[in-house]
């Protein structure tokens, strides 16, 4: 045999590529040592490029830092590969042999070729047994995984080092990986070059609380005088092109801006406390600003009268409130000037708008039942903005209102209640006078409520020893009285008032649809329950034998289809999103309904002024029958036929209506008569509308009713001219018995207004003072962009942009 002559046509397949593996495997080993300071080299770049930190040094360095790491690369890859020789295929078939762990080297025997001997039979015999037992080992030849063999190359372990930064930029760049990698190869070398000056956009916004619009600043524009910007408010700037990064520097507190590109930048910054405002880049300053930082100044809140006490005994207050930006809320403490520890009563103030500057408020507080009524308490005001800053008002020391109760049993009751309130610990006096009571029941009509919880309210007095007890029994006592004094009459005031807080509160808020429509119905209920039981009252006077009061001449008649009505219109409001002119319809009846139960006056009037009510109510009477007239022809003239005449229906009724129109100027000449002779002259348009008459019966007569429309809308606006002519006439007549102090227990309405304060108009609802309601037109005009708006919300296949706008829209209302 001989290791001289190898066979290598017969190599087995499975061998031959075992043999390939073998050398890929030897070349590995051999050139990831070689490559390694290059390797070294790109991944410490990418692990700076991931941080995010070259665009941080100057272009120039920037430049030759990605000159070194390029270099370095190539240079190693290229020294590198010099030394790499390609592995033999003896070298592959050791490697083979390694790492199968056969030994006596079989790979070689298989190839081997017997040198002599060949014509000896037992010497080929051997030589053949020989090979099969080389080949049977080969079954088990495999090739091990390459190593890299770094340790003898980086025996400090920088490649370790080398892992820790990339693992720690690629989460640090996240998402923004390829976009630091573009700034990390693109070097910003406009330095170098003539590049032009950085260009630079500065906005100021105030904050939101303050209502003001962005300041866009002019960095061309050369400023003087300070920039005026509220405390808190954010700048945000953005700088395009220049060298290096820029700072924001307010003050003494410089920010850097962060990258957009690599070119722009941007920041943003709370103005909180200095006197200048400036970005500077590359050493250089590119704008500033001297700043006045407005501080967020305390409101303020003052009385605009005392507290008062109104007709039904509520407390009124009355007051202004200003704040810089804007009020948030405003509200009233009250407490005990005997106790000044207890817990005070906590009122919130209404506000008649939101976000307002200055507010000019007048509020009504029922506080009749509380036990502090009756009491000497002081009054601070104070107001909040949106910042959470208070400010107060001097303490007013005044009465709390009480409830003047006619009925001496109710008036037991509430001087007891009262006891409780000043003295809770003598509660031997109160059982006392309660026994007394109860032992009187003809004194109560012998009511059997009252009875029982005049003994109810004496029990627990007895038997039960707790503080929170004589609470109890105060309101026991409150709402007997009540019952005794006016029953279901006090019980519906006292729910009126309470859903009417209720409703002004949600309407503050700016509460949701759905909840000021609940309140609005609760509302409603509350006063037809109050008129029913005002009418019931009433009803009940005049059964045991009392007179109704006449009313002067210029009174107003407030009817409950007028209240109704006004609620109405205040839904309608809040329904269309004028909920600040909801609100102040709402005062206005708040306004009325303090004012409802209140004679304005107590004592009766003379015969004149008796007879004056009699004939303003025979003018409103014949006005009336005017417009009915009136409303005929113009329904007759709108089916009348083109030919100008009227068909024989039409004309039996011109001839009927002409007997009336005769009969009704009759009435007028008759009333000018007794105006005459109560006045001394009649008012000229009285002369002017009984002619307007007469034209308007010979058109009746003539069977047209078309030119009977003319006259009869004159006679009815010359009967206004002459009501209203006739009712300064009766207030100039009756000056001297009009004055205040003669009876009067309510305030004097004044020339031109009515017993409730509210200035004459066609109806009891016109001309609220102080109150901007938008008319029937504009409301309707409302209703119908409202309704429009939410026809387009549902039509899914316009735009998303423009159905956002509309649902932004909706949500206002």
């Amino acid at each position: 045999m001989s290791g001289d002559t190898r066979d290598r046509s017969n190599v087995p397949p499975r061998l031959a590529r075992l043999s390939m593996l073998a050398r890929a495997a030897l070349l590995w080993e051999r050139l990831w040592p070689a490559v390694w300071p290059a390797a070294a080299v790109a991944g410490l770049f990418l692990a700076v490029a991931f941080l995010d930190i070259l665009p941080l040094l100057p272009g120039w360095l920037h430049a030759l830092v990605l000159a070194l790491a390029i270099g370095g690369v190539i240079t190693g890859i290229a020294r590198g590969l010099s030394q790499v020789r390609m592995p033999t295929r003896t070298q592959a078939r050791r490697r083979l042999e390694l790492d199968s762990g056969l030994d006596h080297r079989p790979l070689a025997a298989v190839q081997d070729r017997l040198a002599a001997g060949k014509g000896d039979r037992d010497t080929v015999l051997l030589w053949e047994a020989h090979r099969r037992r080389m080949r049977a080992r080969l079954r088990s030849l495999r090739v091990r995984l390459p190593r890299a063999g770094l340790a003898v190359a980086d025996p400090f372990a920088v490649r370790a080092v080398i892992g820790l930064l990339l693992v720690i930029g690629l989460i640090s760049a996240r998402g923004d990986w390829g976009e630091r990698l573009n700034r990390a190869v693109v070097p910003n070398l406009t330095a170098l070059a003539a590049a032009a000056p950085a260009g630079l956009d500065v906005w100021i916004n105030p904050p939101a609380y303050t209502g003001l619009a962005p300041l866009f600043l002019d960095t061309a524009a050369v400023r003087t005088d300070p920039l005026s910007v509220p405390v808190g408010s954010i700048v945000l700037a953005q700088v395009q092109g220049g060298q290096g990064l820029p700072n924001l520097v307010i003050g003494e507190q410089a920010t850097p801006f962060t990258h957009v590109t690599s070119d722009a930048y941007k920041v943003s910054a709370t103005i909180e406390a200095g006197e200048r405002l400036h970005i500077e880049q590359g050493g250089r300053e590119l704008a500033g600003w001297r700043l006045a930082i407005l501080p967020d100044a305390a409101p303020s809140i003052e009385y605009l009268a005392p507290p008062q006490r109104s007709e039904r005994s509520a407390l009124r207050l009355q007051y202004r409130a200003e704040d810089d930006y804007g009020l948030a809320r405003a509200a009233a403490a009250i407490h005990r000037v005997d106790k000044p520890e207890e817990d005070p009563i906590e009122l919130d103030l209404p506000l008649p708008g939101f976000d307002l500057k200055t507010a000019d408020g007048l509020s009504y507080h029922d506080l009749t039942p509380h036990p502090w009524a009756g009491l000497a308490v002081t009054i601070r005001l104070s107001a909040e903005d949106a910042l959470g800053q208070r400010g107060e008002s001097e303490a007013v020391r005044t009465v709390l209102p009480e409830r003047i109760f006619n009925h001496p049993v109710a008036r037991a009751l509430i001087g007891l209640r009262k006891q409780l309130t000043i003295d809770p610990d003598a509660r031997l006096p109160v059982v006392r006078g309660l026994s007394e009571i109860y032992d009187r029941p003809d004194h109560y009509f012998n009511d059997v409520v009252v009875a029982l919880a005049i003994r109810a309210a004496e029990r627990r007095l007895i038997h039960d020893g707790s503080p929170a007890v004589i609470a109890e029994v105060q309101k026991i006592l409150w709402d007997t009285a009540l019952h005794i004094e006016e029953g279901e009459l006090a019980i519906a005031e006292r729910d009126l008032r309470e859903i009417q807080k209720a409703l002004m509160d949600a309407l503050a808020r700016d509460a949701d649809d759905a909840e000021i429509e609940r309140l609005m119905n609760e509302l409603q209920q509350a006063l037809d329950r109050f008129l029913e039981a005002l009418a019931e009252q009433l009803r009940e006077q005049l059964a045991e034998g009392g007179e109704p009061q006449p009313l002067p001449p210029d009174a107003q008649l407030l009817q409950s289809e007028d209240l109704r009505s006004l609620i109405d219109r205040a839904r309608e409001l809040a329904r269309t999103g004028a909920r600040e002119a909801a609100r102040d319809l709402l005062a206005q009846l708040q306004n009325m309904l303090e004012n409802l139960r209140a004679n304005p006056f107590a004592q009766g009037l003379d015969q004149f002024s008796r007879d004056a009510f009699r004939m303003m109510e025979d003018m409103e009477s014949l006005m009336q029958r005017q417009r009915e007239l009136l409303d005929r022809s113009f329904q007759r003239s709108q089916r009348g036929r083109p030919s100008g005449g009227d068909s024989m229906e039409q004309q039996s009724e011109n001839q009927a209506d002409a007997l009336a129109q005769e009969a009704l100027r009759r009435d007028l000449g008759d009333m000018m008569r007794q105006l005459g002779e109560m006045l001394g002259d009649i008012p000229r348009a009285l002369g002017r509308a009984e002619r307007s008459m007469r034209d308007a019966r010979e058109a009746l007569e003539g069977n047209v009713s078309e030119d009977a429309v003319g006259p009869q809308t004159r006679a009815l606006d010359q009967l206004q001219q002459g009501l209203r002519s006739m009712a300064e006439r009766f207030m100039e007549q009756m000056g001297p018995d009009m004055q205040p102090g003669q009876g009067q227990i309510g305030a004097q309405p004044g020339p031109g207004r009515d017993p409730l304060g509210r200035r004459h108009g066609n109806s009891g609802l016109e001309a609220l003072e102080g109150v901007e309601i938008p008319d029937e037109m504009e409301i309707r005009r409302a209703r119908e962009i409202l309704d429009e708006l939410r026809r387009r919300r549902g039509q899914w296949q316009r735009p998303p942009f423009e159905l956002d706008y509309i649902e932004r829209l909706l949500r206002q209302f």
